[in-house]
């Protein structure tokens, strides 16, 4: 099996060379490496091109494959990075994230019939330690999906029969189009992370992600389809839960006015009797966590024991 990595790329020339070295480094080689460069005016294409020759660069926009004078965005990027690699599986590496060298290896291994996606941790900083021999691996479902996106973009490796028979990237969900992918995906097959941070993730402020309000009113069209099926409780339960956590999301940004609108959408959109469970079921769980990460660990300090003028400890201490 042949396997593929698609790198899109906007004005990315101070960060893709990093991005392209992490894949040159890996234990596993890919088949082939393809940068998509979606209308840079930053000399994208020329830096990327520069750190490899096998690097295959796709154009869009501005004078590129796409009709578009302007960047498609990220779902167009990465169809058009598929539609030109031939690989059974792609992995997905954005132009400002890094890979850990054992990255794709420890992801082929656990390549099968049944598995359709295969994802891994992330963090913040790249790590250097090498993971250890057996690392943990999570099964990851629909409805774990329904409730938050569980992974970031450039951990993902995918089956390419998967992505064909999906339809690819949604551009009108730009926004929220990997979780809107990964939960297509998942209907059709066992979908697996390891737990493990094989992903150093760049997060920036202006990615498509922090934008708040787009990734709240985009999340409603694909969270409406799929929970078209589920029954009366369970879809007023998530709905309720995803009105409370980006309420809550808006308050830790600092903007009540937008949060009030969640609460306020919530009642509209008749989802209030979904609250109760989704409070005690989800948002208290989430926030515990959320506040976890935000204070630091402190390990006690032992305890000093009392010492006589002679500097030795007092009898009984």
């Amino acid at each position: 099996m042949r396997l593929s990595v698609v790198v899109p790329a906007h004005d990315a020339a101070g960060t893709i060379e990093a991005a392209l070295r992490s894949v040159l480094a890996q234990r596993l080689q890919p088949d082939e490496v393809i940068v998509v460069d979606d209308a840079s005016s930053d000399g994208t294409a020329t830096v990327a091109a520069a750190v490899d020759p096998g690097v295959r660069l796709v154009r869009r926009g501005a004078g590129g494959q796409s009709d578009a004078s302007g960047p498609s965005g990220p779902s167009g990027a990465r169809n058009a990075g598929v539609e030109a690699s031939s690989g059974e599986w792609v992995a997905f590496l954005d132009a400002d994230d890094e890979w850990h060298p054992a990255k794709l290896e420890r992801q082929w291994a656990l390549v099968d019939d049944d598995t359709v996606l295969i994802a891994s941790d992330w963090a913040r900083t790249l790590v250097e330690d090498d993971p250890p021999p057996s690392v943990p691996t999570s099964e990851i479902t629909t409805c774990d999906l329904l409730l938050l996106n569980r992974f970031q973009t450039s951990t993902v490796l995918l089956s390419r029969r998967t992505f064909d028979a999906v339809g690819g990237f949604d551009p009108a969900l730009d926004g929220v189009e990997d979780w809107d992918m990964w939960l297509r995906c998942s209907r059709r097959g066992r979908v697996k992370k390891l737990d493990w941070p094989l992903v150093c993730y760049a997060d920036t402020p202006s990615g498509y992600s922090k934008v708040l309000d787009r990734v709240y009113r985009t999340g409603w069209t694909m969270l409406d389809r799929e929970l078209a099926g589920a029954g009366r409780h369970r879809g007023d339960t998530v709905l309720a839960w995803h009105h409370l956590r980006f309420a809550a999301a808006y308050l830790l940004a600092g903007d009540k006015v937008s949060a009030r609108s969640c609460l306020v959408d919530c009642r509209r959109a008749g989802h209030l009797r979904g609250v109760p469970e989704a409070t005690v079921r989800y948002l208290l769980p989430f926030l515990a966590r959320r506040l976890e990460r935000r204070v630091p660990f402190r390990r006690p300090s032992p305890p000093v024991p009392a010492r006589t003028t002679a500097g030795r400890p007092q009898p009984g201490h």
